[in-house]
């Protein structure tokens, strides 16, 4: 990658767009970026970075990128033109920043943007990608570097290096890992690490299962672990007690196998004890059967005495109710002769029954009929006279029942014309309501009329402040920021005055210490020269000219003085004097800054402006600011709610106006029902009589219209009631006189439902079936020739029970000792076949364990596989660094990787030393002077350089940009390290330098001087 021009707007320290022809630059393969410090040199880099990747170089973070001191509509912008090969691109990005919003006021957020183009040959530009990851990882692919790798390749910072160089090995190796990527290596130990944990819990894991196999066989075995010592020899079981199961056998320590020969002997020596509990379980089987038989055989003999003395018992009762069945025979057969004189009894006494009832219900109704007489108003005088004391003949109720109807009719209809009287008075009244709610609503409405008329002339007077706060939002803001300016500036004054005065005071005491050096510096010359007589003595020898007078002979040469001056001492002094120097002119250029500082803040405070003062002034010029905003923003917001208030007016004048308008409507509907309800109400009074309400009389005329209705019917009924009674009463005294009851009431006593008869019949047959039966069954011979005294069954079947407890018992013992034999040799065969396996898992454990260590290096040589790789990426650093720094150091010099651990330390690998040709030692880098540090640091950088590249698949290196670091060679050593920089620029590569060195100035013709400024830097290209 090449780069051609690079332009930058309003990006960092750059509020103006500045441009970089490198192409110009390029004439002479290096050039050289200067300028004062913090003016913005590293930050062309940084934007050169950001062009590519969307990154920046050093510590810096992407965000804040837009310049301070750029306009407020500015948009920060890098745009870089670069060749990769034949081909030439143009890629455009743009950081996040705030802008101000298109309509209002505030800001809005604006995201990153990015744009990749490839520049054809003829000027036209053809896009490539326009997001941000498709510009970025086009640019990677394009250059063959990733920002990282751009960063250690192209951009090296001096620094950095030198850390490299000084630092420890641990040190060293966290520097590495920052250059070079081998967290795969770290990962791929960590991760073997891992397998191996794991391999070694499942190794033991299994061997833990494997003893919990043979403890569980143990546990098994553990209640016949006794049979062992109580038995025989063949394994058959001792005695027991009754009941008493096999674990609870006397106690023994638990046998528990330790392999897998522990296990097979456990196997025989259950099958034993299952075999000798199989014998003890027949046996119990038979005992058990014998018992069972006898039983059966003594309950079947029992169950026959028992049913003779049953049967026996059951007849000699029967004997004894004989009398009273002889009774239920006679009363069953005097049942049966009154049943048919039951129709004749029944009809007679329903139609007595009937006849009376009726008898009651018309004294019922005659009282109802009086009743209601008495309390119905006009009458006619026919039923007024009717007597209804007695029932009267249908002819009289007939009549009186006309009468009373056609009065009704005639009252019906003053009803229906009282009814409407009634309505009129309602509708009268509701129309009064009516009107008197529209005179409430208008009234209401009058009320809120007012006080809306008050609320809009105040919202009129709030509108016209807020139209005038709006009108002079400019102007205030103006003043503020000029307030708020000056009152910064003022602000600054006392510390810009008291920078200066401390510049003023350093530069004084540098001025000191430079004339105390001076004079330190001529005492010494001068006691030298007097001393130089004893230093010539010193060199004299005999026979030997002497260098001032020629003589051979030196009788009495000088001797030195105690406080003789050597040549260090002047040295010494020299350099304190050299450095007294450069502290006068440090000092001078602070002064000047700081003069230049305070002046900048006194012209934009003003003459005679007080912090205080300004500080007020900014203060109150922002609160008058803000409280003209408060009222500006709610301009909209109140003239809309004029509009609302001035509609809303409009509303309550049409509500009065419909509300005045209901209200005379309604109150001559009230006049007009209320003339018509008294109007009825007279001829009402006038048909029926004073006081009388139809409705009320209606009401009395009912129960005395259906009272006569049902004396009507009553008397037909009774009539025809008395009839059917005497026909009844005369057919049962004929059907009577030939049955052998005297009378009707003997006769319906001696009635019995069929029900009854039926069942009194079943219980007398039943009752013969009964002794029949039980006579034939103590004759069957079956029941003869048994005992007298019934058998004993509790005797056999204790027997039988106490048999079949020692045969469930004999099968308990053989199903627990066939049920621990399984699961002793299950137990067997599984630890049998995992045996093998843990077998393997221990040895796969064991591989895997002694490659984690050693990539760890937790194991001889005690190196970590990415400690390792590092190591390999150090040695080609060094191959390539030594290339150079032996051209740089005239041959003196080479940087040597050591084992700075010793002896397969875990530090090993990463020692670096530098081999001195001089003495033919190694000795630490820490020894290296400051320009021999820098040469070594960029020696190393550079090699850094080359192995990024060589592993980066021979990117070519077109460009490169190194940073600082110049300042501590000699002109000696800056001559070799010139040269070097001139055979890398061979070839057509382009190198730049940031420095603040003079005499590279004075050999690099063509830079760009970074110039700082009070609304940021500006460059000038010096091609």
């Amino acid at each position: 990658m090449k780069p051609h021009q690079l332009v930058i707007e309003a990006f960092g320290p750059y509020a103006d767009p500045v441009a970089i022809d490198f192409d110009a630059l390029a004439a002479e393969g290096l050039f050289l970026i200067h300028g004062t410090t913090g003016a913005g040199k590293t930050f062309l880099l940084d934007a050169l970075c950001f062009a590519l990747y969307g990154e920046v170089s050093g510590d810096r973070s992407v965000k804040g990128l837009r310049s301070d001191h750029a306009a407020p509509g500015a948009v920060p912008r890098v745009s870089l033109a670069f060749s990769c090969g034949e081909a030439r691109y143009r890629v455009e990005r743009s950081p996040a920043h705030s802008a101000p919003k298109a309509r209002g006021q505030g800001v809005t957020d604006k995201p990153p943007q990015a744009l990749l183009l490839r520049l054809g040959a003829n000027g036209e530009e053809q896009p490539v990608a326009a997001r941000i990851t498709e510009v970025t990882r086009e640019v990677q692919q394009l250059v063959g570097l990733n920002a990282a790798q751009f960063r250690q390749v192209i951009l090296l910072p001096q620094g950095r290096f030198a850390e490299v160089l000084r630092a420890k090995a641990d040190d060293r190796e966290a520097l590495l890992k920052t250059l070079f990527d081998t967290v795969l290596y770290e990962r791929a130990g960590w991760w073997l690490d891992d397998q191996a944990k794991a391999a070694r819990q499942a190794v033991q894991k299994q061997h833990d299962a494997q003893a919990v196999l043979r403890d569980q066989a143990g546990h098994a075995w553990l209640p016949y672990a006794g049979l062992a010592e109580a038995d025989g020899a063949d394994g058959v079981p001792a005695p027991r007690a009754l009941g008493e199961p096999a674990a609870l056998a006397a106690p023994v320590a638990p046998v528990v196998p330790t392999d897998q020969a522990g296990l097979e002997a456990l196997v025989g020596r259950i099958a034993a004890v299952v075999e000798a509990s199989a014998a003890a379980r027949a046996q119990a089987d038979a005992a058990f059967t014998a018992a069972r038989a006898t039983r059966s055989g003594r309950e079947a003999l029992a169950e026959r005495f028992d049913r003779r003395a049953a049967a026996a018992a059951q007849l000699a009762e029967l004997e004894a109710k004989q009398p009273l069945v002889l009774d239920f025979r006679q009363r069953l057969a005097r049942a049966e002769q009154a049943e048919a004189l039951r129709p004749s009894l029944v009809a007679e006494q329903e139609a007595a029954q009937a006849l009376a009832q009726l008898e009651q219900e018309i004294r019922s109704s005659l009282l109802n009929a009086r009743r209601a007489q008495a309390q119905a108003p006009a009458l006619p005088l026919a039923v007024q006279a009717l007597d209804l004391d007695v029932l009267p003949s249908p002819e009289a109720l007939g009549s009186a029942g006309a009468d009373l109807a056609a009065r009704a009719a005639e009252v019906r209809e003053l009803a229906n014309k009282a009814q409407e009287a009634s309505a009129a008075s309602q509708a009268a009244a509701a129309a009064g309501q009516r009107a008197a709610a529209a005179e409430a609503q208008a009234a209401e409405a009058g009320a809120r009329l007012q006080q809306l008329q008050a609320q809009q002339q105040q919202e009129l007077a709030t509108l016209a402040q807020a139209r005038t706060a709006h009108d002079q939002l400019d102007g205030l803001q103006r003043a503020a920021r000029e307030a708020t300016a000056q009152a910064a500036a003022a602000a600054a004054i006392a510390p810009a005055q008291a920078r200066q005065l401390e510049a003023m005071a350093a530069r004084n005491a540098a001025d000191q210490r430079l004339n105390t050096h001076n004079a330190a510096l001529n005492h010494l010359r001068r006691r030298q020269i007097e001393g130089m007589a004893a230093r010539l003595a010193a060199g004299l020898e005999a026979d030997s000219p002497c260098p001032v007078c020629g003589a051979t002979a030196h009788p009495q040469p000088a001797l030195p003085t105690a406080d003789a001056v050597d040549d260090g001492q002047i040295q010494a002094v020299e350099q304190q004097l050299a450095a007294a120097h450069t502290d006068v002119h440090a000092a001078g250029v602070a002064v000047a800054q700081a003069e230049a500082a305070l002046q900048g803040v006194l012209e934009k405070a003003g003459a005679g402006c007080e912090a205080v003062a300004a500080a007020l002034a900014a203060r109150t010029a922002s609160e008058a600011l803000a409280a003209a905003s408060a009222q500006a923003a709610r301009l909209t917001t109140l003239e809309q709610g004029t509009k609302a208030r001035e509609q809303q007016g409009q509303d309550l004048q049409q509500a009065i106006e419909a509300a005045r308008t209901a209200m005379a409507l309604e109150s001559r509907a009230q006049q007009e029902a209320s003339g018509r309800a008294a109007e009825l109400v007279a001829v009402v009074a006038q048909e029926l009589g004073a006081g009388l309400d139809p409705a009320t009389v209606l009401a009395a005329f009912a129960p005395l219209e259906a009272a006569l209705r049902r004396l009507i019917g009553a008397a037909a009924d009774h009539a025809r009631a008395v009839a059917r009674q005497q026909q009844a009463a005369q057919r049962l005294t004929a059907e009577r006189a030939a049955s052998p009851f005297p009378t009707a009431t003997e006769a319906t006593a001696a009635l019995v439902d069929a029900t009854k008869r039926a069942h009194w019949a079943q219980r007398i047959e039943a009752y013969e079936k009964q002794v029949i039966e039980l006579q034939g069954a103590l004759a069957a011979p079956e029941l003869a020739d048994l005992p007298e005294q019934r058998p004993d069954t509790a005797a056999a079947l204790e027997a039988e029970s106490l048999a079949d407890q020692r045969r469930t018992t004999a099968v308990e013992r053989h199903s627990e000792a066939r049920g621990a034999q399984a699961e002793i040799q299950r137990l067997t065969q599984l630890h049998r076949e995992r045996a093998a396996g843990l077998a393997q898992q221990r040895t796969h454990a064991e591989l895997l364990s002694a490659v984690a260590y050693r990539c760890q290096g937790k194991a001889a040589p005690y190196i970590s596989l990415q400690r390792w790789v590092l190591s390999a990426y150090l040695a080609d650093i060094c191959r390539y660094a030594n290339q150079r720094l032996t051209l740089m150091t005239s041959g003196r010099y080479q940087l040597r990787l050591t084992d700075e651990g010793g002896h397969g330390g875990r530090q090993a690998g990463l020692g670096l030393r530098v081999l001195d040709a001089y003495t033919g030692e190694e000795r630490e880098v820490s020894s290296l002077s400051g320009g021999e540090t820098f040469q070594a640091s960029l020696a190393l950088a550079l090699g850094v350089a080359d192995t990024v590249q060589a592993h980066a698949g021979g990117v070519p290196l077109e460009a490169l940009f190194i940073d600082e670091g110049f300042g501590s060679l000699d002109p000696d050593n800056l001559q070799l390290a010139m040269d070097e920089l001139d055979r890398l620029r061979e070839g057509g590569r382009m190198i730049g330098l940031i420095s603040h060195v003079g005499a590279l100035r004075e050999r690099i013709r063509g830079g760009i001087e970074v110039i700082a400024g009070d609304r940021g830097s500006t460059l000038r290209v010096e091609a």
